[in-house]
């Protein structure tokens, strides 16, 4: 008799690699943890239904697709659990250390307002004092008295 797969199968299973590789090269950035972890609860809960599944009708669906889908759940149980501590452990980390975004995007904009009004100050203040005490009259040529001998 030929048995069906369970309809997680493949699913479940390429969710938790997924969500796995996510976290691991992308941890540094908030997007991709939260990627993951919608990827992971997702294959966890498709492995889930797909036990229950199988545990109704074992007669009905092969051997090697439940133990996919263990492993599956195996897979996202580990992503959630590595997910959900990375996400408190940033939390912790706001709480204490009492990093207020806000006020550090404001001292950016404001160092580089500051920049910008440096930079504009040197282009546009020019003063022609300035140029008079390098002028020095005797290494310079006149033009405009040019006599004409005939």
């Amino acid at each position: 008799m030929n048995k069906r797969k369970l309809s997680a199968d493949p699913a479940s299973l390429i969710l938790g690699i997924i969500s796995l590789v996510t976290l691991f090269l992308g941890c540094c950035c908030g997007f991709f943890i939260i990627a993951a972890l919608v990827m992971s609860i997702i294959g966890l809960v498709l492995a889930i239904n797909s036990s229950n599944e199988y545990q109704k009708h074992p007669d009905e669906f092969s051997v090697q697709s439940y133990k996919n889908v263990t492993i599956g759940k195996i897979l996202n149980i580990i992503s959630v659990s590595l997910n959900g501590l990375y996400i408190l452990i940033f939390a912790f980390a706001l709480f204490v250390y009492q990093i207020n975004f806000a006020d550090k995007f404001k001292e950016i904009f404001d160092e580089v307002k500051n920049q910008r009004n440096y930079e504009n100050t040197i282009i546009y203040e020019d003063d022609f004092e300035d140029f008079e005490d390098f002028y020095i009259e005797s290494d310079s040529t006149i033009i405009d008295s040019v006599e004409v001998i005939n």
